[in-house]
């Protein structure tokens, strides 16, 4: 009996020591280099999708100046081809490789400023992959795409460890020895992209695998700092005439084209706002490498130093920058039609600023695709939802149409009325609708603002184009 208890013990303990260096074999401090183009899904969505249980940090300052003295684990998802890796860039992707990091780079669509970094390691993106996609190691499951892959073009196949290959043998997904570590290159698309669905977590067991390889070969140390490399580390912050812009190397060319934009914007949008920015929101500027978006939270305000064809084209970057400082203006309460409003105002502003036909054009357009769903606007409110008896409920692709083009409608009749509602409202709600005094700010609240600002009561009239408001149930008073 107490031979059987002693081994039982010591095949517990043993079982206990390798979980622990199991454990600390899989220990991931993973960076990703957001400097060479902004990625929403890296930004807030990848960490809950694909490292829920490891370390995870963004790096925003120049490649050559991140952070990566504990970490194992180097994402370069994408590099726009309006930039390109440079000879530092390169030399810190080396490095990292010869002290045992992995590096994991994707491509998808043209990605040329990719190849020209990955031709030193022997390996380019090329063509289309045909589908279906097969794994031939590290997972079983079939491999889910997004869109098209990109197979990969391999100078010497015998260096290379092939991952996911397509239909016809291509590698879509390939891994290599360079020092002690290992760089990985894969299409992007066969990952996850939706920053907002904990649930696009596609190939989630075939990327642990190749994270737990790609990390294996560098050590790091759980009780040292691992932080984000925010905004304090960014190259530069320029601070004059009211704004504060932060930007990488990378950034430089076009931070004064940024800065002039937004300066220029600021005065008109508080103009159209009726009221200044509440204290500490939209206080930072940051400059992000991309065409595709950006976004506020509060204090910060990130812009795509690319949108709309800036700086060749300024009438869409506009419209950008009134919508992203126009989330900070309305805070500390959020609108109902939080993103139709900021881009609303965006076309205002445009307007102000001598692009009125197109933003002009732009308000109609919303309104018009709106009206093919609500031809009188009297059917649905603003999520789409109906109290109409007989009318039949939205499908999911026209609820936005409506969202956005309802919004517009109600805004552009109400000016009809008094041409300064918009700064009008705003003024009440910031008299109205202070932090902390109100449970939420709601359909009802928000009525009840509107009737303030036009001196009249507004709920009829919502209420016959569809809104199931209550005056009774609006915590704020209108006193008309």
């Amino acid at each position: 009996m107490y031979s059987k208890l002693l081994v039982s013990s010591l095949i517990s303990l043993n079982c206990l020591c390798l979980g622990s260096l199991q454990a600390q074999e899989n220990r991931i401090h993973a960076v990703n280099s957001v400097s060479h183009a902004y990625d929403f899904h890296a930004d807030w969505g990848f960490q809950r999708q694909y490292l829920k249980d490891q370390k995870y940090v963004k790096s925003w300052c120049a490649l050559y100046n991140a952070d990566l003295s504990n970490a194992n684990l180097l994402f370069l998802w994408n590099c726009d081809n309006r930039l390109a890796y440079n000879e530092k860039d390169k030399k810190t992707v080396d490095n990292f490789l010869k002290d045992g990091g992995g590096v994991v780079l994707m491509g998808r669509g043209n990605p040329k400023s990719q190849n020209e970094l990955l031709k030193s390691y022997g390996v380019e993106f090329a063509g289309k992959a045909t589908l279906p996609l097969e794994a031939v190691r590290y997972t079983d499951d079939e491999v889910t795409v997004k869109g098209e892959a990109l197979t990969l073009k391999l100078d010497n196949p015998k260096k290379w460890d092939v991952i996911v290959k397509d239909s016809k043998n291509n590698p879509v997904t390939a891994s290599r020895k360079i020092g002690k570590g290992t760089i990985v290159v894969s299409a992007r698309t066969i990952m996850g992209d939706h920053p907002d669905y904990p649930s696009d977590s596609i190939n989630a067991g075939l990327w642990r695998g190749i994270w737990n390889m790609a990390a294996s070969g560098k050590n790091v140390d759980p009780n040292k700092p691992f932080r984000n490399n925010f905004i304090e580390t960014l190259e530069h912050r320029t601070q004059k005439d009211g704004m504060d812009i932060n930007y990488s190397d990378y950034m430089k060319p076009y931070a004064d084209a940024m800065f002039d934009i937004s300066k220029r914007c600021m005065p008109v949008i508080e103009n159209r706002m009726g009221v200044p920015l509440s204290p500490g929101m939209g206080s930072r500027i940051i400059l992000i490498p991309t065409d595709g978006g950006g976004y506020s939270s509060g204090e910060i305000l990130a812009l795509a130093v690319w949108w709309g064809g800036f700086p060749d084209k300024e009438d869409s970057m506009i419209e950008f920058v009134t919508h992203e400082a126009v989330h900070s203006w309305v805070l500390p309460y959020p609108e109902i039609w939080n993103e139709p409003i900021a881009t609303y105002v965006g076309n205002l502003v445009m307007c102000d600023m001598g692009h009125a036909e197109e933003g002009n054009r732009r308000i109609k357009a919303a309104i018009e695709r709106a009206r093919k769903h609500d031809p009188e606007f009297n059917l649905y409110d603003m999520r789409g939802n109906t109290n109409k008896e007989g009318v039949q409920p939205l499908a999911q692709s026209a609820v936005n149409d409506v969202h956005w083009g309802k919004m517009y409608w109600i805004f552009e009749e109400l000016r009809k009325q008094d041409p300064n509602i918009v700064s009008n409202y705003f003024k009440a709600k910031r008299e109205h609708a202070k932090a902390g005094s109100l449970k939420k700010y709601d359909d009802n609240n928000t009525v009840a603002v509107l009737s303030i600002a036009m001196g009249k009561d507004l709920f009829p009239w919502f209420q016959s184009i569809g809104f199931n408001v209550d005056k009774s149930k609006a915590e704020i008073e209108m006193n008309i």
